[in-house]
């Protein structure tokens, strides 16, 4: 049981603190869950009541098998399978998250909703974890691993029984869900952390209120990703030599969520009721995609959004995705034609109501000069990591100079040299910008986004392009209902 305190400018008490276990609102008879099967959401309700939420403590936990065919009983992924099943090392349970969406129960309001969230993840944990979190208490929590070897042995390959689950208990990263701030689950209003050391204080007038007749229960949904976009085979085969994977799959069982809930003392339970309406302020983020398949793309985008924090690209070949030949979600250079021959970006420029901003300069890359370099761009680099997280926020990471720089190919052969080998997590690269010096964004209200790139990629071999804009939202509620200000 741990303690903490309310405060504010008259008073301060200890709360306890309890953790709650919810399980799914659809869960099926047998407790099984897959995409395959046709269970591919999971929802949770967190529901009304007397205290207060803190989202970053909530996990969603459960355990995970994988199965090479669909059988009654399925046959179980074995180390000597050839091919052998494979997961993205980087991610781990996080490949199966394909969106995230939070809610307000009462009105049903969206407060954030990340689609392509996998593909998020796979950016946000190479730029903000290093090599040692990968393999230390991400391993431990979400299944991660620092290469596709390690991934298969520990998470993926399984006994002849199939008993031998993996178990998880994985955050949710999010601007609502990380961003400080408290839920409080009974009549009161917003409030916020201060951050005193040992223990932690809240301030009246910046928590939100999930009490009916305030924000009411908070809902969160997850959208599970298609097994050919979260298994892939070990050497680009689907039947050879000796099992065929066409048919691999994965599923969860025991599925819940757990948070931590601080209950409030029956004499300030009045006191702390009577604000009726607040406010709260968070990063979101904003997912698009498209694809490009010439020489100088141009994308062009309304996000409508006010506070624009930062944004970032990330590629994929086109025919990678949804195929368990390739891992569709591994952050790559673009591929240049359909030998797997890495693209060259020679040229970038991010534009807003299409004139260069916030660098009135282009981008011309080490590339462009050196045209046979694999030695990655340092000023690309340091844009890509800065839109993810700030430099003075960043103090741990896992790019390095062995899985940024543009010495592999995009075929997965089973050989070393291929992207599926790349060290230090696997392949990382992407281009970026940050508008927000001082935690003030840019207006994108009434001024299109933009980003020209220029490369060698040829017409024959289409790139997916997945854009990640992050942006300040701010939440309303009252008695009335929720709002969300973007």
């Amino acid at each position: 049981m741990s303690s903490t305190y309310i405060y504010s400018e008259y008073y301060k008490y200890r709360m306890t603190s309890r953790y709650l276990e919810i399980r799914p609102d659809n869960i099926p008879s047998d407790g099984v869950i897959s995409f395959k099967n046709g269970f591919p959401v999971l929802s949770f309700t967190i529901a009304a009541q007397n205290g207060m939420l803190d989202p970053r403590s909530i996990r969603i936990c459960g355990d995970m098998r994988v199965f090479s065919d669909n059988a009654t009983p399925p046959t179980p992924v074995l180390a000597t399978d050839d091919p052998q099943v494979q997961m993205d090392n980087r991610l781990g349970v996080f490949a199966l998250w394909d969106q995230l969406i939070v809610r307000n129960g009462r009105s049903k309001m969206i407060c954030e909703s990340i689609r392509n969230y996998n593909k998020y993840m796979t950016s946000y944990l190479g730029v903000s974890s290093s090599r040692q979190d990968l393999m230390g208490h991400l391993e431990s929590t979400c299944l991660t691993m620092p290469n596709r070897a390690a991934m298969a042995t520990a998470s993926v390959v399984n006994n002849a029984a199939g008993t031998q689950a993996k178990s998880f208990s994985c955050h949710l990263p999010s601007g609502f869900l990380s961003g400080g701030n408290m839920v409080n689950l009974m009549p009161g209003a917003l409030y916020s952390t201060l951050g005193e050391i040992g223990d932690v204080w809240y301030r009246p007038g910046n928590m939100v209120n999930l009490m009916p007749g305030a924000f009411g229960s908070l809902e969160i949904e997850i959208h599970l990703a298609p097994d050919s976009q979260v298994l892939f085979s070990s050497n680009g085969s689907l039947s050879a030599p000796t099992t065929n994977i066409s048919a691999a799959h994965y599923r969860l069982s025991d599925v819940k969520l757990t948070c931590e809930v601080m209950d409030i003392p029956s004499d300030q339970m009045a006191q702390m009721s009577a604000q009726s309406q607040g406010s709260m302020e968070y990063n979101t983020i904003t997912s698009l995609y498209t694809s490009i398949n010439t020489s100088n793309a141009q994308l062009q985008y309304s996000l409508a959004l006010k506070n624009v924090q930062s944004a970032f690209v990330t590629f994929t070949p086109s025919t990678h995705i949804n195929t368990m030949q390739q891992n569709g979600l591994a952050t790559t250079y673009p591929a240049k034609d359909t030998t797997g021959a890495l693209a060259k970006l020679t040229r970038l420029q991010f534009l807003r109501g299409g004139q260069k901003y916030p660098m009135d300069f282009d981008v011309t890359t080490n590339i462009s000069t050196e045209t046979q370099t694999t030695v990655s761009d340092p000023q690309v680099v340091k844009q890509f990591l800065e839109s993810i997280i700030p430099e003075y926020q960043l103090d741990r990471t896992s790019a390095s100079a062995m899985n940024i720089n543009r010495d592999y190919t995009l075929t997965n052969t089973g050989a070393a040299g291929d992207y599926t080998h790349q060290p230090d997590g696997g392949p990382l690269f992407g281009v970026g910008v940050r508008y927000s010096q001082f935690n003030s964004g840019q207006d994108f209200s009434t001024q299109q986004f933009g980003l020209s790139i220029e490369s060698d990629i040829g017409g024959d071999s289409p790139q997916s392009v997945y854009i990640f804009i992050k942006s300040k939202a701010t939440l309303l509620w009252s008695q009335q209902g929720v709002q969300v200000l973007q």
